[in-house]
């Protein structure tokens, strides 16, 4: 999930106020504009123009400088991760249209252009972040990568289109796993053991940050949708900030297939140090949630900026009572998940 960063967040935090609008609010105001605001369209531009290439300049250092090259190609990784990394795209990938279309509502655009400029930075975010994985021996060009980012902005789009609002949302969570410290010794080659805690540190980092977006053993994605949003305006006792969420999480993900990897991905011959955890004891395991949630975005506050602040904080999923069942036949009640 390469896309989620500091800069996305602070531009969503400046963003997504909703409240009273004025023709002609000041630059930096929380207000929006109800009709064409040039400096502030001049703002987000010169913005997106500086921000867009310090960001892909600072992914590819980050992510791509330290592996090899080779000729653009394709890569088939639609079974890697059980498809955790897909889910991470499809989230990304709506985050983004959202995200252009707050900051083209701020600069005075209607809903239509809005929605639609969304959809194309969602697009071209993501797009360009293929076009470096096909450059990379390492990854690839993904048509299942592609085929998600085009999901995630189309849910944005085509509710922001047709409902003028988002009843489905795209949200985020993550529980960090602990594994018991059992020693995984090498099945090829000459080292020493290891363990799980140190295999998914090495794979996936360390950190609150890399437990949302990288570690696929504590990610969970969710579609929360919002019921109440769906009965028009008759009276019900249905609360409008309630939603009903639905998710899919992974446990024991150590390697993009299977159970077994190398300590050195380039090495190659019948000496490679390689270890393999036992699919008995721990089982590459797809999981599924039922729980409920809250829409913060409709939760009825007058100070503008909790309300922005609320809004941002609105791509996580809020701890709840929650039910899990897996692949593996296991159901679960859990007294509070996130």
């Amino acid at each position: 999930m390469k896309s989620i960063t500091a800069f996305s967040f602070f531009l969503l935090f400046l963003t997504n106020a909703t409240w009273s609008q004025s023709a002609r609010p000041p630059l930096f105001s929380l207000e929006w504009a109800d009709s064409l605001h040039k400096p502030r369209t001049r703002t987000a531009t010169a913005g997106a123009a500086v921000a867009y290439p310090l960001a892909m300049t600072g992914l590819w250092q980050a992510w791509y400088a330290d592996y090899p090259l080779t000729k653009f190609h394709i890569f088939n990784d639609n079974r890697e991760w059980s498809q955790m990394d897909k889910m991470g795209h499809w989230f990304s990938s709506y985050q983004e249209a959202r995200l252009g279309w707050h900051l083209s509502r701020w600069a005075g655009l209607n809903n239509k252009k809005s929605a639609w400029i969304g959809f194309g930075l969602g697009q071209l975010v993501q797009t360009s972040f293929e076009v470096m994985d096909g450059f990379s021996e390492q990854w690839g060009f993904s048509p299942g990568d592609i085929a998600f980012n085009t999901i995630g902005t189309t849910l944005f789009t085509a509710q922001q289109l047709g409902w003028k609002e988002q009843r489905i949302t795209m949200k985020m969570s993550g529980m960090p796993v602990k594994y018991a410290a059992i020693p995984i010794n090498p099945y090829q080659g000459s080292g020493p053991p290891v363990t799980l805690r140190q295999r998914t540190e090495a794979l996936y980092g360390t950190g609150p940050v890399n437990v949302f977006l990288k570690n696929y053993n504590t990610l969970v994605v969710w579609a929360s949708v919002n019921p109440r949003s769906f009965m028009g305006n008759r009276e019900t006792w249905f609360p409008r900030w309630l939603n009903i969420a639905t998710g899919m999480g992974a446990d024991n993900l150590f390697a993009g297939f299977g159970y077994d990897w190398q300590a050195d991905k380039n090495c190659t011959g019948p000496d490679c140090l390689a270890y393999r955890v036992d699919p008995q004891q721990f089982p590459r395991t797809r999981q599924w949630f039922l729980s409920l949630d809250v829409d913060l975005t409709r939760i009825p506050v007058k100070n503008r900026y909790l309300k922005t602040l609320l809004a941002t904080i609105n791509i996580f999923k809020i701890p709840a009572p929650t039910l899990e069942w897996t692949n593996q036949g296991k159901i679960r009640m859990h007294a509070i998940y996130f």
